[in-house]
């Protein structure tokens, strides 16, 4: 089983990523990391509020949906982490009692062709230091006019281990989509993690990363790294 930090490392341009499951002692967590090749892309920043996780510009420059958007929503005993408006939508179905991999078939891939780049995803349930019917997916594109929506489910995340799914995993001139669920494992502490996949993703193309622990009641003791 590949580790946390080398599928992390694994491609030059992994576009957006995220990551759910317990480290190596035990403790939830939930990772997303952003790279970028354009300006614009390069130019945003996680902000943490207490049961969100914002990407914004920095730049003084319009919003754009594709790039900026809510990328983790939590409650008292769940949480929905992604890379774009789609996790707003998911955590009201949610809400609603809909299981995620059913409000996952509502879900189309970002309309930004000729790539037509992966809607990712991954949420939990939150019980002490248990995580419980975790989904990892995404909605890809098949065709121009198919969508594909592969997920992972797990009734319990095991320790030491995580569920990730990254948009793309090629590099910066040629990007290759992906939008595939795997199990991972993670041999570390979540403390330690933001510096160790922080260094794994390339100096030209990283922006932003958030390590979340989730056995706190808010996202606020997550800890970031930026450009």
């Amino acid at each position: 089983m590949a580790t946390l930090v080398d599928l992390v490392g694994g491609s030059e341009y992994p576009g957006r990523g995220v990551a759910i499951g317990r480290d190596g002692d035990g403790e939830p967590f939930a990772a997303y990391w952003l790279t970028g090749r354009s300006p614009e892309s390069q130019r945003r920043q996680l902000v943490v509020a207490e049961y969100e996780i914002v990407v914004q510009d920095i730049g003084g420059g319009d919003s754009d949906e594709l790039r900026h958007y809510t990328a983790a929503i939590r409650t008292e005993d769940w949480v929905i982490v992604g890379n774009g408006t789609h996790i707003s939508e998911l955590a009201g179905t949610h809400a609603d009692c809909v299981d995620l991999q059913v409000a996952l078939r509502n879900i189309d891939y970002e309309p930004d062709p000729p790539i037509r780049t992966p809607r990712i995803f991954a949420g939990a349930v939150i019980e002490g230091p248990e995580l419980l019917d975790l989904v990892v997916g995404s909605a890809r594109s098949y065709s121009a006019d198919q969508v594909q929506h592969p997920s992972l489910f797990l009734r319990r995340s095991e320790e030491a281990t995580a569920g990730v799914v990254t948009t793309y995993s090629g590099t910066a001139d040629e990007v290759v989509t992906d939008g595939y669920p795997v199990v991972v494992s993670v041999d570390a502490e979540w403390e330690t993690l933001p510096d160790l996949l922080w260094n794994r993703l390339d100096p030209a193309l990283r922006v932003a990363l958030a390590v979340i622990p989730l056995n706190a009641e808010t996202f606020e003791d997550a800890i970031l790294r930026s450009r």
